[in-house]
């Protein structure tokens, strides 16, 4: 875990990425914890159960909170990376018990376009732990198979799609109660090997391979009733205030669009759910963002995001005075700590401009990203929304804000100009501005939504201005209420197991109904 020397270049950046100052820290870190356990059981002992950071918390769940978070320190002090594993090597099938190990083909070159085209990041073939090792009967003989495709969480930075890795309880749960036939853990780049869009590629090469294996040339009727329901779907859209704010032109595009995914949706035998905790859901946002934008593959007919981060541009305010710490710093494991965040980040950006970081691609929830797309007004009524007042909210309300522009203001020449060999494609990195293809709204057409959250997790904020940013441009949302859960709750074994059942029985009654 502690090497010679700083692995990854941007870990040579943090205050104890070098030796012998590492192996120092990360030990009295670790010690100093392990002291700290029998002190915090004594005090939360006898502390009164109202006066807990959460009063329905255990002392084993307040344990394992304070546990967790010190020992997350060293992954943003030190540049300790946890269960990670390099996606060019694969994996011996001989040691799985509960999946197979395959390559998926680099995504074609017909389909290399919009935010995926990067001439100094390459395509590559993209490994996948498909759950379960072996197909059952049942689920050869269904009609129309329901299959997964899960991008970890990790902050881009650690975990991997292994059945070993801490974030794999998530599809092994989903397999375990039949809700998919088939998923597709997906070894996406990290940070470490690859910038930005490289674990975009990687997704949308296995989403394509998914789709193209389920294709035919002849129609049926139960790949028909699918692209009925897409092209109703899409009907509904155009009646929206989207809808008025939309040139001749855009018009047209959008329906020769929708014409070419609703063929291809037509002729595709299974539906499609794509599932992402922590930063595994906001590559999940990203990939779904491509499909629409592209609109060459039938879109997915799920979103399940788990705990997803949405505004990672959190880390690069506008002036460093107004830099605003995310909420619940002592109810979540999660840290806030401005400089190791935005190191993090800006590696991720890799060679792009810091402006990328305000792309819908990266950031969707932001404030300036919101502004830019529905006004200050609309900004700021979901700036502060929790999920228990989105409890009792009208959520009409929200998709009844019409007066607020649909689409943002698109780039000026000047603008483009200025982004060296950029074509001004609203979907290009060449020049990365707050734009949407075809006058779309930035979440129109966008397929239905489960998000799982807790409402004592540091993301809260952000994911409900997500939630809010969704319904107001009609996508249906299901949102499912951790009442004092933290950070991806769903991935925490050591979480109350009564409350993840209750969790996991309304994530898996959502997919059913798919």
């Amino acid at each position: 875990m502690v090497s010679a020397r700083p692995q990854y270049h941007y870990q040579q950046h943090m205050p104890f990425a070098r030796q012998p100052l590492k192996t120092i820290y990360v030990i009295q870190r670790m010690a100093t914890t392990l002291l700290l356990v029998p002190l915090w059981v004594l005090y939360y002992s006898f502390l009164p159960q109202s006066k807990r950071p959460r009063p329905s918390w255990s002392l084993k769940q307040i344990i394992a909170v304070n546990f967790t978070r010190r020992i997350y320190k060293v992954t943003e002090l030190a540049g300790v990376t946890w269960n990670t594993r390099n996606p060019d090597e694969a994996c011996d099938n001989r040691t799985l018990k509960e999946t197979s190990f395959e390559w998926v083909d680099s995504l074609p070159e017909d389909l290399r376009t919009g935010i995926v085209a990067d001439k100094q990041v390459p395509f590559k073939r993209v490994g996948a732990f498909v759950w379960p090792k072996e197909s059952s009967e049942d689920a050869d003989a269904a009609d129309v198979p329901t299959i997964g495709v899960f991008l970890h969480g990790g902050g881009y930075s650690h975990m991997s799609a292994h059945e070993n890795s801490p974030t794999s309880k998530i599809p092994r749960q989903l397999i375990k109660d039949k809700a998919m036939s088939k998923i597709y853990a997906v070894e996406y780049r990290l940070l470490q090997y690859a910038p930005f869009p490289a674990a975009v590629q990687d997704a949308a090469a296995v989403y394509t391979h998914i789709i193209r294996q389920h294709q035919c040339r002849s129609l049926t009727a139960s790949t028909n009733s699918n692209s009925d329901s897409l092209i109703k779907h899409n009907e509904a859209d155009l009646l929206t205030a989207n809808r008025k704010s939309q040139t001749a032109q855009e018009r047209r595009e959008n329906e020769d669009v929708r014409q070419r995914v609703a063929h291809a949706a037509q002729r595709t035998q299974c539906k499609v759910i794509l599932i992402g905790d922590s930063a595994g859901g906001n590559l999940v946002l990203a990939l779904a963002r491509w499909i629409r934008d592209e609109g060459v593959l039938p879109p997915p007919d799920g979103l399940l995001l788990l705990s997803p981060s949405c505004d990672p541009s959190h880390a690069f305010p506008e002036t460093p005075s107004s830099y605003v710490p995310r909420p619940h710093a002592s109810t979540d494991y999660l840290l806030d700590t401005p400089e190791p965040r935005a190191l993090l980040q800006r590696t991720f950006l890799g060679h792009n401009p810091l402006e990328t970081m305000h792309s819908p691609y990266v950031s969707p929830a932001s404030a300036r990203v919101l502004r830019a797309y529905y006004g200050d007004a609309f900004a700021a009524s979901v700036q502060d929304l929790t999920i228990r007042q989105m409890d009792t909210l009208a959520r009409e309300r929200l998709r009844t804000m019409v007066s607020a522009p649909a689409t943002p203001v698109p780039p000026t020449p000047t603008e483009i100009e200025a982004c060296e060999g950029a074509d001004g494609s609203p979907t290009s990195l060449a020049c990365p501005v707050i734009a949407s293809p075809r006058g779309l709204s930035l979440f129109s057409e966008f397929p239905q939504t489960c998000v799982v959250l807790g409402d004592a997790e540091r993301l809260e904020r952000e994911v409900m201005r997500l939630v809010g940013a969704m319904e107001r441009d009609g996508v249906e949302v299901r949102t499912v209420w951790v009442e004092d859960g933290v950070h991806d709750v769903l991935m925490m074994g050591w979480w109350d197991e009564r409350v993840r059942a209750k969790v996991w029985r309304e994530v898996e009654e959502w997919v059913r109904t798919v």
